[in-house]
Order: structure tokens, then C-alpha cells, then sequence
């Protein structure tokens, strides 16, 4: 997987935003294409454990560590024992210098674990397709639930 990262701006308030990345959480499917299921395995006040299972059978299951610092407003997925990749996903919100205006980074930082290993082109390019759907997709939710409580 390639390190990248994808930023929009929001017409949502951050709280409004905070909220549908926390709840992305425990219901990605809602915000993700092609998720299956999720397990959450532990669900403490500092993290969750969770292992996200894909409607392509072909994609390994994900069990990430999540951990959230809303005042820094970042939410990292930490990879946990995948056999071919290390690293983590970040979201990140940002308020801006307008009301109802946020900003929302969404970063991939995957590498292979091993080292003689290389991806192709094409799967590079399909991650990314991935990350920019997500936060487009999440930009969508957000300015849909923020329109609704205006």
C-alpha cells in the first residue's frame, strides 16, 4: 500500500464531523464500500479492537487497534497482525476560520513487511481511489447530517 493522503473541506461543523468518524468506528460498512461485518473484540474507554471483515474474500481481514484524541481531533486504525502489510490509517478534523466549515484528512500508511516485496502500480492507484471515496463519502454524510440539523 503506498503512503498517501487526501484532504476536503467539509460544509460541517467539527462536532457534527467528530461524530460520524466516531461512528465509523463500530459501523464502518455505513462509510466504507465493500465491508462485510465488523467484530469488536474490545471496546474500552481509550481504544477498540476491532476485525473488519470484506465482501471480497480475496482481501485479508483487518484487525486494527483504534484509538481517538478528539481534541486533537485524529483517530488512528492501527494495523494488528496482518501477514503482508504494517502501518496505520488516519483521519483527521480540523475546524477552520468559518463557522460551518471543516476540514478532513484522511492518510494511509502502509508498507509491506516484506522488505523484497513490491506492489504494482495498479494496486497503488486502487488504494488511493479507496482513501479519496472514503473521505468524499464521508463529506457527503457529514453535510447531510449537518443540513439536517440547521
Amino acid at each position: 500500500m503506498p503512503e498517501y493522503r487526501y484532504k476536503v473541506f467539509l460544509n460541517a461543523r467539527y462536532e457534527v464531523v467528530w461524530q460520524k468518524l466516531l461512528d465509523k468506528i463500530k459501523h464502518p460498512e455505513k462509510y466504507v464500500q465493500g465491508i462485510r461485518h465488523v467484530e469488536i473484540l474490545e471496546n474500552d474507554s481509550d481504544h477498540v479492537l476491532r476485525i473488519v471483515h470484506f465482501e471480497n474474500d480475496k482481501w485479508e481481514p483487518l484487525k486494527e487497534l483504534i484509538v481517538a484524541d478528539k481534541t486533537a481531533g485524529i483517530i488512528v486504525y492501527r494495523l494488528v497482525d496482518h501477514p503482508y502489510f504494517e502501518g496505520e490509517t488516519i483521519n483527521i478534523c480540523r475546524t477552520t476560520n468559518q463557522v460551518f466549515h471543516s476540514e478532513l484528512e484522511y492518510e494511509i500508511n502502509w508498507k509491506l513487511k516484506d522488505q523484497n516485496a513490491a506492489e504494482s502500480i495498479e494496486e497503488k492507484h486502487i488504494a488511493e481511489q479507496a482513501l479519496e471515496l472514503a473521505a468524499n463519502e464521508m463529506k457527503r454524510i457529514s453535510e447531510e447530517a449537518e443540513a439536517a440539523y440547521r
